[in-house]
Formats: C-alpha cells, sequence, structure tokens
C-alpha cells in the first residue's frame, strides 16, 4: 500500500477512489493520538475507529497483574477496527499510542455502514486485517524463539516503517513492555546496537543511525513477514 507512505495520508483511505475518498474523510473527525492514550480495552465495545496519519498505536494483551504484552503495531498501513466485517464489536486487544501522531476518526456505526456500502472499502479493511493477522502471529513466534537484540532490532525497523521517523522517544520501561523482557535485557541489547554504530540511545531516545546494519542485525522475521505480504498482496 505505497498510497500510504504519502505524508498525511492513510493506505486504507487513499485506495478509495476520488468523490468516494473524498466523501469517506468527510466524514471523519481529526484525532491527535498522544502517547500513552488508552483506545480501548480489551474486550470492551469499541467505539471509535481510527485511521492513523501519522504515529503509531500497539496492540497488546495482559494477563492477571503481568505487564502487557505487545503483539501487533498499527501506523499509516491500517486501522484500529478491521474486525469489524467481523461484526465483532469487541476490541481483541488493548490499544495504546505508541508514537504520538494524528488520526482520522469514525464511529464505529457509521464506519459499519460505510462497509456495507462500498466494496472497495470493505475488500482494503479485510486486505488489511490479514495482514495485521500475520503480523501478531509473526510477533509471537519471535518472542518464543529468538533473543533480545535481533529482536529490538526488528522491533525498531518496525517502528521506523509505520511512523517514517529515525528518532523515537522510549524509556528502557517502555522497552521492556514492548518486548516482554527485563529492563536489564533491554539495556545490553540497546548498548550492543549503539556500540556497532545501528543506532544512538540517550535519555530516553533512540536515534536510528543505519537502516541496512539494523536490518542485518535484526531476527529473520521482519524479511519473512515483508516476503508473506509481497507472497500473498504482490
Amino acid at each position: 500500500m505505497q498510497a500510504g507512505r504519502n505524508q498525511n495520508t492513510n493506505a486504507i483511505i487513499a485506495v478509495l477512489p476520488g468523490q468516494e475518498g473524498r466523501r469517506f474523510i468527510s466524514l471523519c473527525d481529526s484525532a491527535e493520538l498522544s502517547r500513552g492514550d488508552v483506545l480501548c480495552e480489551s474486550n470492551h465495545p469499541l467505539r471509535t475507529a481510527y485511521f492513523p496519519t501519522s504515529g503509531v498505536i500497539s496492540l497488546a494483551m495482559a494477563l492477571g497483574a503481568l505487564p502487557p504484552l505487545q503483539l501487533g503495531l498499527i501506523g499509516r498501513d491500517g486501522m484500529l477496527g478491521a474486525t469489524l466485517p467481523l461484526d465483532t464489536l469487541a476490541a481483541p486487544l488493548r490499544a495504546v499510542v505508541q508514537i504520538a501522531g494524528t488520526a482520522m476518526a469514525m464511529p464505529v456505526a457509521q464506519l459499519q455502514q460505510e462497509l456495507r456500502a462500498s466494496p472497495r472499502l470493505l475488500e482494503a479493511v479485510n486486505h488489511y486485517q490479514f495482514r495485521l493477522m500475520m503480523q501478531t502471529l509473526q510477533t509471537a513466534a519471535c518472542m518464543h524463539f529468538h533473543e533480545i537484540e535481533p529482536r529490538l532490532a526488528r522491533w525498531l525497523l518496525m517502528i521506523q516503517d509505520l511512523s517514517f521517523t529515525d528518532k523515537v522517544q522510549f524509556t528502557h520501561e517502555l522497552l521492556s513492555h514492548a518486548l516482554g523482557v527485563r529492563r536489564s535485557g533491554i539495556t545490553l541489547a540497546a548498548g550492543s546496537l549503539q556500540r556497532q554504530g545501528l543506532i544512538r540511545y540517550s535519555r530516553g531516545e533512540i536515534h536510528i543511525l543505519d537502516h541496512p546494519g539494523l536490518e542485518a542485525a535484526a531476527c529473520e522475521c521482519h524479511e519473512v513477514l515483508n516476503d508473506k505480504y509481497r507472497a500473498v498482496f504482490g
């Protein structure tokens, strides 16, 4: 969905042709996404669908009193609410803004009407739903089998792909929650990537310095997932 790489656009909305796309945008509200905002809780009704135009939303599952485990990321490539075509109003995962940005927002009831009226919109949402499913499954396998450092490299690549920024604001605590590991593991992994000249990490900010080098340091999940996308969607 290369259209989603244009500034301040969303890939799903970008596939709608001229008048249909303009009409859809007119029905949306502009929303500011601040880091830490909880957009929905798991198993609670989703009231509003979000189509990010910048920033990143994380999808996480909470297990009792344990910190939520991050399973997916949403950026300009997709939307929060992709399960709506299944007539599922309950959010399957907790959605929290990870990188501040903006989005186009639409009430769920309105979006359901639009999905019934627009085959093109429905197709785009269904395609994205499948892509998001592939991402969460790959992430679950990655967390089980791969070491912290290549997983951190992969996570940074995903953040960069979705937010189109080389600078990410994150604390050790947030990174440990994102990867489901201890803070000491994040310290060691980030330090190693920094010594290799791939990132610069200080005062809660990560600057990505070498994208190709980071790809080489990442586990194969980044390339495998992109290959799966290409195999299914071209």
